[in-house]
C-alpha cells in the first residue's frame, strides 16, 4: 500500500536530506514543502499523459447557455467539463480511423452564481468524452506514475530543502525520464492492431516495443 507519506519520504530521500516525515500535515519544514507542491505535481503528471488508471468515459451535461461566437462561426452546443477533469483526451469514443474527429473548443462560461466553469463548444449532440480524471488516491495509481510523481515532487522541493541548483536540474531530468518510461509502459498495456501487425516501413526502421508480436508485416494485397 503506497501512501502520500511514502511518496513524500521517497522524494525527500532523492533530495538528499536525512529527515523523514510521519505526515504531510505535521508542520515540519519538509512536510510544509511537500504540502505546498504535492497536488500541483500530481495534477501536472496526470495532465502529461493519457494514463490508463485515470481514463474516464462519461456523457457530458449540455448547458442551456447559448455557445458564444468564435470568430465568424458559432458553435451549436455547449457542455460542462466534468469537475474531476484534468484534460480532455477525445470526444465520443470513436476511433479516428473509423469516423472523423469530433471538433470542439475548450472555453469558459458562468454558472447561476456567476462563477466561471469549464465548457466544451461543439456542433455535436449528444456528446461523451474520454478524459483524464483527478485521481487522488495513491493506491489507484500505476507504479510508473508513482515514480514520476516522486521525482517531480523531489525536483520542486529540492532547492527549498537543500539549496542545490545542480541537484534540481538532475531531479528534473529524472522526472522527465520517469514520466516517459511510465507513460510508455502504460501505453503498451493493452491490445491494438498496430501492436500485432506493422507496415513494412516501420519494420525497416527497426521499430520494436519489446513484444514478440512486433515484426509481422501487413498481409500482401492482391494487385
Amino acid at each position: 500500500m503506497t501512501t502520500t507519506t511514502d511518496i513524500c519520504n521517497a522524494a525527500i530521500s532523492h533530495v538528499g536530506t536525512r529527515s523523514k516525515i510521519s505526515s504531510i500535515t505535521e508542520g515540519s519544514r519538509e512536510a510544509l514543502a511537500c504540502l505546498a507542491h504535492f497536488d500541483m505535481v500530481r495534477d501536472a503528471t496526470l495532465r502529461a499523459f493519457d494514463w490508463n488508471f485515470a481514463r474516464i468515459t462519461a456523457s457530458l451535461a449540455q448547458l442551456q447557455n447559448p455557445a458564444p461566437p468564435i470568430g465568424i462561426a458559432r458553435w451549436a452546443y455547449i457542455y460542462a467539463v466534468p469537475v474531476d477533469c484534468i484534460r480532455i483526451r477525445r470526444l465520443n469514443d470513436v476511433p479516428l480511423a473509423v469516423l472523423p474527429e469530433t471538433f470542439y473548443e475548450r472555453a469558459a462560461t458562468t454558472d447561476s452564481t456567476g462563477a466561471y466553469v469549464g465548457a466544451i463548444l461543439t456542433n455535436t449532440a449528444p456528446l461523451s468524452a474520454i478524459y483524464t480524471a483527478r485521481v487522488t488516491d495513491p493506491n489507484s495509481w500505476d507504479q510508473g506514475f508513482v515514480d514520476a510523481v516522486v521525482y517531480g515532487l523531489a525536483s520542486r522541493i529540492c532547492f527549498e530543502l537543500s539549496g542545490k541548483e545542480e541537484r534540481v536540474k538532475a531531479l528534473t531530468q529524472m522526472w522527465q525520464g520517469a514520466l516517459q518510461s511510465g507513460a510508455a509502459e502504460a501505453g503498451n498495456e493493452g491490445s491494438a492492431l498496430n501492436r500485432i501487425m506493422l507496415p513494412e516501413a516501420l519494420i525497416a526502421r527497426g521499430f520494436d516495443d519489446g513484444t514478440q508480436e512486433i515484426g509481422q508485416v501487413w498481409p500482401a494485397r492482391d494487385v
